[in-house]
């Protein structure tokens, strides 16, 4: 079913069906969402002089929807909002805070001092060394459909574009990003049923 055929949008049955971790709702969020976000992102680094290249804003993108699935999707649920448009100031928020976490990493801008607080992330995976970090990543991998180990490894291991990933697995570049979030969404629950988030979260909002 889709969510936005008419003009009246139930938001919340709408939110609740992708805090309930549904893919077709998930995937229409991606189709709906998705150039609203890459615009607020590439607005926020323009705003601050930032140069960036593609990959550094498709990080930001990546980090934006690790963010909204992350706790429960916790940033769904803490929406008090029912209207398409209060949805969208809310996600420009999540969006902007993400952004500003992303440059604050970098110190690569000058007003540094005059952005509101983000929320706080450690530097590194909790001193685990890099040996260790791939071991856990290999045993999540192994759980992984061969489709998620395929991209997982175009995208992670051998370290190719969305554009280029589309070519190879002969996708749109659209059906990539839901891939993508699929994927996220996937190591997520693997990570927590092994009570390893904690370890992983930073790789995780940074794949």
């Amino acid at each position: 079913m889709s969510y936005f055929t008419g003009q009246d949008v139930d938001m919340t049955k709408f939110l609740q069906a992708c805090i309930n971790r549904d893919e077709g709702a998930w995937d229409e969020f991606v189709t709906k969402y998705s150039k609203l976000i890459y615009n607020y992102i590439i607005k926020t680094l323009k705003r601050y002089n930032f140069q960036f290249q593609t990959d550094e804003w498709e990080e930001v993108y990546n980090r934006i929807f690790a963010s909204l699935l992350e706790h429960d999707c916790r940033r769904l649920q803490n929406f008090r909002g029912n209207t398409e448009r209060s949805f969208t100031a809310y996600l420009r928020e999540i969006c902007f805070h993400n952004t500003i976490d992303f440059l604050r990493e970098r110190r690569t801008f000058l007003d540094i001092e005059t952005v509101p607080e983000c929320s706080s992330r450690n530097v590194g995976y909790n001193n685990l060394d890099l040996k260790q970090l791939r071991k856990i990543i290999a045993e999540l991998k192994k759980e992984l459909n061969p489709r998620h180990q395929l991209f997982f490894k175009l995208l992670f291991e051998d370290e190719l574009s969305s554009e280029e990933i589309s070519r190879i697995m002969n996708l749109k570049l659209n059906a990539i990003h839901q891939l993508k979030f699929r994927l996220v969404n996937k190591l997520i629950q693997i990570a927590q049923r092994k009570n390893l988030y904690k370890e992983l979260e930073i790789f995780i909002r940074d794949f």
